[in-house]
């Protein structure tokens, strides 16, 4: 008999005692004179009390069959052995505990299978273990066996039960573990149980630390990543004569397809460069590396058309059907007092002028599609106004002008967002960046924000000095 044979079969018998018993007091309140009030609370009590005694009673009784059923030396041998896999968190814990638990203890041999590949990751020494023919024959009976675990008769087909088997196995989480000893049927199935209980929990903890220890080191590798993109980008900005730099740059994650840079190509001439990669990841980091690099490269940065043509050939050369960039690029020049630009698609560029009555906003519409995606036009138009004096030119990723709030608002269409460009005209490009994005947290509140931020500002000084 089993231990939770004789553990059923006494909680069945001290369930019938304890209702016997209580079968007994309507029949002592029926012989004696008391109320029906009185004799229904002296029920109550009387049943309360047979259960609680029933309950120590069997409580009693079952930790003395758990003693003499699972006391026995070979259970003792497989529950030691559950118990140390209880603090198994490695491969290589599970196999000092097979060989210090089973194989030194009772020359139980064991062969733990990689389920998709039956990849052998560990076997006993024991000459039942290295038998190509036992392993062959097990693969073939056992290798599409569902979880559980189940017996192994000595000819190493499914057995029935323990009585008369050679081993058992554990199939759970993507691994197969045989366990191949003649002590089965001298071991309790409880212990069985408890142990393929253990083991299931093992796999598990197993699984998680190896996904745990991918993330880390993808995550490494994706923080070098973004180091090297970070090195794409301009580790300060220049200082240019009548032109006040200033930038705020807030990837969502570590890899950003945001990127920007201001190129000083001699003292009176800048390069002003903000764009968007489509998609996120490594593809879009690798694209704006090369866009960013492309630029630094070019031998006339002045060229505005060209560099766009140059921008697109090293975005068809990576392969990619999908990628494609959102850019600006716009020309400042304070000698001639003009401010060129090709805007290829990007989300609203602002330049506010002073005038005389107060403050103006304008925004550059597009002046040609996507880079990257769609053949160019044989002339890339090229825009050109004149430079005034406290013009700020306002360069800004869609994760800025698009961002929402909790009902859905979006900032770029807002009065508020006009008004708060206008209002902060006057002020110093790092002044004016860190408003705006003062401005963009303060607008999602609780919500977090969903895309990268970039917000590159350019005030011109006195031109006519």
């Amino acid at each position: 008999m089993t231990y939770r044979t004789a553990r059923s079969l006494t909680a069945a018998m001290t369930t019938v005692s304890a209702a016997f018993a209580f079968l007994l007091v309507p029949l002592a309140i029926s012989t004696s004179r008391i109320s029906s009030v009185a004799a229904v609370l002296f029920g109550a009590l009387g049943f309360i009390a047979l259960y609680l005694l029933r309950d120590s009673f069997f409580e009693r009784v079952d930790k003395r069959i758990r003693s003499a059923r699972l006391s026995r030396t070979e259970t003792r041998i497989l529950l030691d052995f559950a118990e140390r896999v209880g603090m198994a968190f490695s491969i290589l814990d599970l196999v000092d505990a097979i060989r210090e638990k089973l194989e030194k203890t009772a020359d139980v041999g064991a062969i733990l299978v990689r389920s998709n590949t039956w990849e052998i990751i560990y076997q006993s020494p024991t000459a039942a273990a290295n038998d190509p023919v036992i392993l062959e024959t097990l693969q073939r009976n056992f290798r599409e066996w569902s979880e559980g675990f189940c017996f192994i008769n000595s000819d190493l087909s499914l057995a029935n039960s323990n009585v008369g088997a050679r081993g058992f196995f554990v199939y759970s989480k993507g691994f197969h573990l045989f366990f191949l000893t003649r002590l089965c049927p001298l071991i309790d199935l409880e212990a069985f149980r408890t142990l393929y209980g253990e083991l299931r929990i093992y796999f598990d903890r197993v699984i998680t630390i190896s996904d745990l220890f991918e993330v880390a080191s993808l995550s490494k590798e994706w923080e070098l990543i973004a180091e090297t993109q970070r090195s794409f980008l301009p580790k300060k900005l220049p200082v240019v004569g009548k032109l006040d730099l200033a930038v705020s740059y807030s990837p969502l994650v570590n890899v950003s397809g945001d990127y920007y840079d201001a190129i000083a190509i001699d003292a009176s001439r800048t390069l002003l460069v903000c764009g968007d990669v489509s998609g996120k990841g490594l593809a879009a980091a690798l694209i704006m590396g090369i866009i960013v690099n492309t630029i630094r490269v070019a031998q006339d940065k002045a060229d505005l058309s060209g560099l766009v043509r140059i921008i697109d050939q090293a975005i068809r050369s990576m392969g990619f059907d999908d990628k494609y960039t959102v850019l600006f690029l716009g020309l400042v020049d304070t000698e001639k007092r003009t401010f060129r630009y090709v805007n290829a698609a990007m989300a609203d560029p602002i330049l506010i002028t002073q005038t005389a009555l107060g403050p103006r906003l304008e925004r550059l519409e597009p002046t040609m599609g996507l880079v990257g995606l769609v053949p160019l036009e044989d002339k890339i138009p090229v825009e050109e106004l004149s430079l005034r004096t406290d013009m700020m030119i306002l360069l800004a990723s869609d994760g800025v002008t698009e961002v929402t709030d909790a009902e859905g608002t979006i900032l770029g269409g807002t009065e508020r967002f006009e008004k708060h460009l206008l209002a902060g005209s006057k002020l110093g490009a790092a002044e004016y960046v860190g408003g705006i994005t003062g401005l963009l947290y303060e607008f999602v509140g609780d919500a977090s924000l969903k895309d990268d931020v970039t917000i590159l500002a350019a005030k011109v000084g006195k031109l006519w000095d």
